[in-house]
């Protein structure tokens, strides 16, 4: 049986999923801000322990590798790669009699620092389902990247800076590869190159950048974090030209909503098409959808599934 109420406990393992509260023993899917608290035991990928150790100081961890198995109170527990950021896990839990499979935040598309999504069947799926509207149907990667780096290039050739906002854990890592593939060059904030050596630590490879510093003239792209859009700084830098990267920047509004002179979206989520693609192949009795519209329930419910909010006070019998 799980319940819900605010967080999912899978009680035959007195086990939590991504609580946001302080619990006894939880899974985190990833190491993002949103997924985790000061746990006293924290079951994640040995990628998401090293990043989470930046983050949270004396938390002890219980790491299973991707692809291993942990028997656990008559179950058997195992992490996939969700292709979300580097580390990111689904975890799924099986006995005789039923599977569940959770998947935390998921992007099953092509990404330069992150280990490709995995797909498994599951008798009951929870899944993320923050872009399950029609309208988030997001461009070819290849695409978005070349329209990232063309217009990077085309700034700088006119003594123009580029100045790119991406989340500092994840999308800025994904942005900086990008750019440095290309042999652009970039100057990056601390809080973005704080996780480079986790990433390098598991074989990402970033090239050639520097430590973005406030004095620094040198022509380049300067990668920030999402925090630092307001500051007013940025708007000192000579010839500025700011970009947001983000799947939001579908919206019609994302430029002004943002603040910035452009947006272009580059997504770490899945979006609708693959939402849909997704269930499709794990095959699962019964769907339970969080962060996310609604109207993907819908969708869901018209395509034959049997599908529901994840709501408060839940208490779904799993036969585990």
């Amino acid at each position: 049986m799980f319940s819900y109420e605010k967080d999912i406990l899978v009680k035959e393992l007195d086990l939590w999923l991504d609580s946001r509260r302080v619990r006894p023993f939880s899974f985190a899917s990833h190491a993002h801000s949103d997924h985790i608290a000061r746990h006293k035991k924290i079951l994640c990928s040995p990628p998401t322990a090293d990043l989470l150790h930046l983050r949270l100081k004396g938390v002890q961890y219980q790491t299973l590798s991707f692809g291993r198995s942990l028997p656990l109170n008559g179950s058997i527990v195992s992490l996939h790669p969700a292709g979300h950021i580097l580390g990111s896990a689904q975890i799924k839990i099986e006995s005789q009699r039923g599977s569940l499979l959770y998947t935390g935040d998921f992007r099953p598309g092509p990404s330069r620092t992150t280990e490709p999504m995995e797909i498994h069947t599951a008798d009951t799926l929870i899944m993320e389902t923050t872009f399950g509207r029609p309208h988030y149907r997001m461009p070819p990667r290849s695409e978005s990247e070349q329209e990232l780096l063309d217009l990077c290039s085309r700034l700088l050739k006119q003594g123009r800076t580029p100045v790119i906002f991406a989340y500092s854990l994840g999308k800025g890592q994904e942005i900086l590869k990008i750019l440095t593939d290309a042999d652009l060059p970039v100057a990056v904030d601390y809080q973005i190159l704080k996780y480079i050596p986790v990433y390098q630590k598991y074989g990402v490879d970033f090239g050639k950048f520097r430590k973005f510093r406030r004095s620094d003239t040198q022509p380049g792209v300067i990668l920030l974090p999402t925090t630092q859009r307001h500051h007013r700084f940025v708007q000192n830098i000579t010839g500025v030209y700011t970009i947001y990267v983000s799947g939001w920047a579908i919206d019609a509004n994302a430029r002004y909503r943002f603040n910035v002179d452009e947006a272009i979206p580059i997504s770490d989520h899945a979006d609708f098409n693959e939402l849909l693609h997704f269930v499709e192949q794990v095959r699962p009795k019964e769907i339970y959808c969080t962060h996310g519209s609604r109207d993907f329930i819908s969708v869901l419910r018209n395509a034959g599934f049997k599908a529901y909010p994840l709501e408060k006070n839940i208490q779904l019998q799993l036969d585990l």
